[in-house]
């Protein structure tokens, strides 16, 4: 594990730590965590199917229908918030090579917020060899829907910094 991934999976376990620590002492449902945790599994799933099947452009108003609230609030820089904003984003991705399948590393629910860390090989965008990059999402789920984003993907497409 180099450098950048350890920095990445420390940042990863405090935004996991916070937000365990931000939950007040009442008692956990259970029920309610699985099933949020499961929602943004299931978001994931038909993402990755409907990207890997070349129909992302064609399907991504359904999926954002069923898992985006309207008032989706999205933390990514330059990327526009609501339901809408998702649609048009994912909307006018130019199609590229397909992406590696991500690896699951954690799945956390805590009340209403659920932490996905995943790893995937992506080309280091200097050297264009894959390099494993670690990528953490955070979601808040309100009335069995996808209320608000934030995320991490360090190194995406960005080259290094000038000395």
């Amino acid at each position: 594990m180099n450098k950048g991934m350890i920095t990445q999976a420390i940042a990863a376990g405090v935004a996991a730590a916070t937000l365990g620590l931000a939950t007040p002492g009442f008692a956990r449902d259970e029920a309610k965590e699985y099933a949020n945790a499961k929602l943004v599994q299931d978001f994931y799933a038909e993402l990755e199917t409907a990207t890997a099947s070349g129909k992302i452009k064609d399907q991504v108003d359904a999926i954002a229908v069923k898992y985006l609230a309207p008032n989706y609030i999205q933390h990514m820089e330059g990327a526009p918030s609501g339901r809408d904003g998702f649609v048009q984003l994912l909307g006018s991705m130019q199609p590229g090579p397909p992406l590696p399948p991500a690896k699951l590393l954690a799945l956390m629910a805590d009340g209403d917020k659920v932490i996905q860390v995943t790893s995937r090989d992506l080309p280091n965008p200097v050297t264009h060899t894959p390099k494993a990059t670690l990528i953490w999402n955070m979601f808040r789920i309100e009335n069995g829907q996808l209320a608000e984003h934030w995320d991490s993907t360090p190194g995406f497409g960005l080259p290094p910094a000038k000395p």
